[in-house]
């Protein structure tokens, strides 16, 4: 092996096995945001895919709501209360009522039809919940979804399943 190729290998050794178990390693996702399939209702096997999104909470972060519109100018809400919190692994289920009487909820919106459909059933898991390791005092959330929806009038029903990866708030 040449010099500076050993040189090399000696460097990258170092640094592998510099890291504990301990460190934490970031990974932030090339295209964070939300895509999810809807199927049912108005709706065919529409790939949704957001455009924009914008996290809010109730300002004591015992709330979120996830809110995001694609192209179509369709939006989707994800509504978490506070129910076991944020961390990566809680269940969210739909319909559950948290101690301030806020809902889980999930609420799909088409904008052409001005149709709304919310959820009758299902869950949102959160699969990981981190500090964004550029932005201080921000973090970064994942999650997949999975809920059955009915629209109010005329009835429709529909199912969405999906993912959000690293939205910041």
């Amino acid at each position: 092996m040449k010099p500076k190729q050993l040189l090399c290998a000696f460097i990258l050794s170092f640094f592998i096995l510099g890291c504990s178990s301990d460190d934490q390693v970031y990974v932030i996702a090339e295209d964070p945001g939300i895509r999810a399939t809807i199927d049912g209702g108005t709706y065919s096997d529409y790939n949704y895919q957001d455009g924009v999104y914008e996290i809010t909470s109730n300002g004591n972060g015992s709330v979120l709501s996830i809110d995001s519109a694609d192209i179509n100018g369709d939006m989707l809400t994800l509504f978490l209360n506070a129910t076991g919190g944020f961390d990566a692994g809680v269940v969210k289920d739909m319909g559950n009522v948290d101690e301030n009487n806020f809902v889980t909820y999930v609420l799909i919106r088409q904008q052409n039809l001005q149709l709304s459909y919310y959820s009758d059933s299902g869950q949102v898991t959160i699969t990981s919940n981190v500090p964004h390791p550029t932005e201080e005092g921000t973090r970064l959330i994942s999650g997949t979804f999975e809920v059955a929806a009915s629209s109010t009038t005329p009835n429709h029903t529909t199912t969405i399943t999906g993912t959000f990866i690293d939205l910041s708030y």
